[in-house]
């Protein structure tokens, strides 16, 4: 005679079995460039995205975390992911640009004025049309999700910046972008691509003078051991991405197709609250510790927004004005969805 198991008991066993170490169905890799700890916000989505899929598949997909860019950089994951060889990453555009230079349009200067804008936009029909631009270009690269990445970019500098005629002569640290490179020198400083795991050292040593980041990142990394002083011009937003391997997706049945999509819908959520959480009590850490925080007056954040429009007149020379046309348009449907007025 058949025995009849109920549901909840069902599916408590294959918890059950999941946390005795059997052997998971399908493996799912993240990788991404954030250190191991809470305090981090790739590593905060990263075990979101563990915990939610591992529980609600009932230990079907595993879930394994690799931080530190252990398995490469931005570039590298998502060449890893288009060739089947990485399930999934999370990166900034940073990861993209390189084969897309024109969707670097996301990080144009100036142009979000504030958390309410920022997060209808990254909801809004934008993300989509990277979606698809991406797919278009590296077929196995599927972007699931967006999330705040990591707030406002602002200068970190290890000298006092009031204005930007402060950072003349100054050297910047920046990614390997020529738009983040064009922006800086646009304002008097000498760009300087430091990668991220060396950037400790290159501050310290003095090999750079300052890095454009969020206050979340800096004490997470420790950055604030080796640089003072930051001006809040919040210049650009820096939003994450999570991506996953199309071909790894396609292969799962359908119910855990469902779990592993709403585990980055999860995952990307907790990641943004995190960051906008963290964000006044990292401040206050850096000027405990001696940091001192400068909020600029309105002439003095003037005289860095004429970088604006040299950096979209920048933009539309070297990529054309396709995207910044569409990026325009969203940001203006999601203020008038906010309720905004400039």
């Amino acid at each position: 005679m058949k025995r009849f198991v109920p549901t909840f008991l069902a599916g408590a066993a294959m918890a059950l079995f999941a946390s005795q170490g059997m052997a998971a169905d399908f493996t799912l890799k993240i990788a991404h460039a954030g250190p191991a700890t809470m305090e981090n916000d790739d590593y905060v989505g990263s075990t979101s995205l563990k915990e939610y899929i591992e529980k609600r598949s009932g230990g079907r997909v595993a879930v394994e975390i690799y931080p530190g860019n252990q398995l490469g950089n931005y570039q590298e994951v998502i060449e890893q992911i288009n060739a089947g060889a990485l399930e999934c990453a999370h990166t900034s555009i940073g990861g993209i640009t390189p084969f897309i230079p024109e969707l670097a349009v996301v990080d144009l200067q100036y142009l979000l004025p504030g958390d309410d804008i920022v997060y209808k936009f990254m909801d809004g029909p934008f993300t989509d049309k990277m979606a698809a631009a991406i797919k278009g270009k590296l077929p196995n690269v599927r972007l699931v999700a967006a999330s705040d990445g990591g707030r406002w970019r602002s200068f970190f500098t290890t000298k006092p910046v009031h204005n930007a005629g402060d950072l003349k002569g100054m050297k910047i640290r920046t990614i390997d972008s020529p738009l983040q490179q064009e922006f800086v020198r646009m304002l008097g400083a000498a760009a300087t691509p430091v990668a991220w795991g060396e950037l400790y050292t290159a501050l310290a040593t003095g090999q750079v003078d300052g890095t454009k980041n969020a206050t979340p990142d800096i004490i997470s990394n420790k950055f604030n051991e080796v640089v003072k002083y930051v001006i809040l011009d919040r210049h650009t937003f820096l939003f994450g991405y999570y991506f996953i391997s199309d071909s790894w997706f396609n292969a799962l049945p359908a119910d855990l197709q469902k779990v592993v999509m709403n585990g980055f819908a999860y995952a990307a959520k907790k990641q943004t609250t995190f960051n906008k959480d963290v964000e006044d009590s990292a401040n206050e850490r850096f000027t405990k510790g001696g940091g001192k925080i400068y909020t600029p007056t309105a002439a003095d954040r003037a005289t860095f927004l004429g970088a604006r429009k040299a950096m979209e007149d920048w933009y539309v020379k070297k990529y054309g004005d396709k995207w910044l046309k569409m990026l325009v348009e969203a940001i203006d449907e999601a203020k008038a969805e906010a309720g905004y007025i400039d």
